[in-house]
């Protein structure tokens, strides 16, 4: 039996972790034992608990509340979160190293993951990155502007980049491990698992990579139940610290559409003042293939599971992004012609006019149905088996390498 580290350390939600669970348990299935290091613990018992998968808090830099500058590539994106600080890096790393030395893996999976992938350089365990291609950036130098409709000087980009990797090489000095000659050399993975289908790849124009399409939960959560009131089916997946929820709630009870929204982290408070008949909101998980089957439009932020689960099933999507990955995917979404989006910074923005210009022009259903059709022999089962066992055959040539 070999030993597999996941680790998450960016994000929100339990969008990472549900992502990794099928294969987990494929994984398990043949014979291995799957460990999770998780950022955040909220849902970890819901998501793991069933399978007996053992859980710890990953080592992550807690929000000081500063505001940050939005970030307009990914070494920006490691600046926001404590890449030119070489005292919290440093101390962050190191804790990532006891945790590789108490747990012994035989191979280590990175969600989102820099300072984590940063601390296992210093290890001779096979590597493999997992997601969507956000959070694994083309192997350029500079690394572009993942803002392009922002004018960002190539210089600025440079500088940002400079830094970021001063202080990484820096923390690696100090452990005593090579340093990186561009920053791109830090997502040095024996395989690097992005799950996305290439129309949805953040960095597509940058790049031609081996797609593993979409990690969907299918069959976790609870039956979609719908409200009996209204007539065309409306399923959607928010998040509490939206900054439109009330006013798109306030929208959609004012309706025509039966509507199920699943808001996890809700309290029975916020339910009872913002459901009405034909609207109804669970903090619980929803089966999403039975959401995606049964509705008629699907609204979520923009995740590229949830976009992908309900364009799988010929359905079109309203997302409404408000950070940084989920506007760029929802832009990809836009260029489909399979849906739209409103970016969090409109004001007072008419998502009762964008449903309706949704389910009213066939066009949008039209495309989220080409797109059904073109990858109708995906299998989200077989990809967990796929990437279980690329796993495995890691582990195994990790072994004989190191007999050898």
């Amino acid at each position: 039996m070999s030993r597999v580290l996941y680790c998450w350390e960016l994000g929100a939600g339990y969008g990472h972790t549900a992502a990794f669970v099928p294969v987990a348990r494929q994984l398990k299935t043949l014979g291995h034992e799957v460990i999770f290091a998780l950022r955040d613990l909220e849902y970890a018992e819901t998501l793991l608990a069933d399978d007996s998968f053992t859980y710890l808090q990953a080592p992550i830099r807690w929000p000081d509340g500063r505001v940050q500058p939005p970030a307009s590539s990914y070494p920006g994106v490691l600046q926001n979160v404590g890449f030119t600080d070489e005292t919290g890096l440093f101390t962050r790393a190191k804790a990532w190293q006891s945790l590789y030395r108490y747990l012994d893996p035989n191979l280590i999976v990175f969600d989102h993951a820099p300072t984590a992938l940063l601390a296992a350089r210093e290890f001779n365990i096979p590597r493999a990155g997992f997601g969507t291609g956000f959070f694994s950036p083309p192997r350029l130098s500079p690394m572009p502007n993942i803002r392009p409709w922002l004018r960002v000087a190539d210089k600025v980009l440079s500088a940002i980049e400079s830094q970021v990797l001063s202080t990484t090489n820096s923390v690696l000095e100090r452990m005593n491990t090579p340093s990186l000659r561009i920053l791109a050399d830090l997502f040095d993975f024996a395989e690097d698992f992005i799950c996305t289908f290439p129309e949805l790849d953040h960095y597509r124009q940058y790049r031609s990579a081996n797609y593993w399409g979409p990690t969907i939960l299918q069959t976790d959560g609870m039956e979609p139940i719908w409200p009996s009131v209204g007539a065309e089916k409306v399923f959607a997946y928010l998040r509490p610290e939206y900054p439109g929820l009330d006013a798109l709630l306030k929208q959609l009870r004012a309706s025509p559409w039966s509507i199920l929204v699943h808001i996890p982290g809700t309290t029975p408070a916020f339910i009872e003042k913002n459901s009405s008949a034909n609207l109804h909101i669970t903090p619980h998980p929803v089966i999403i293939s039975a959401a995606a089957k049964q509705c008629d439009l699907a609204i979520c932020h923009g995740g590229v599971a949830t976009l992908s689960a309900f364009l799988l099933s010929g359905k079109p999507l309203l997302a409404l992004p408000f950070q940084l990955e989920q506007l760029i995917s929802a832009q990809n979404l836009a260029a489909l012609g399979a849906g739209t989006y409103i970016a969090a910074e409109s004001k007072s923005p008419n998502y009762k006019t964008a449903l309706t210009e949704l389910l009213r022009n066939s066009k949008h259903t039209q495309a989220a149905q080409q797109f059904a059709e073109k990858y109708a022999s995906f299998s989200s089962a077989q990809q967990a088996i796929n990437i279980a066992k690329r796993c495995e055959m890691l582990m195994k040539n990790a072994y004989i390498s190191g007999s050898s």
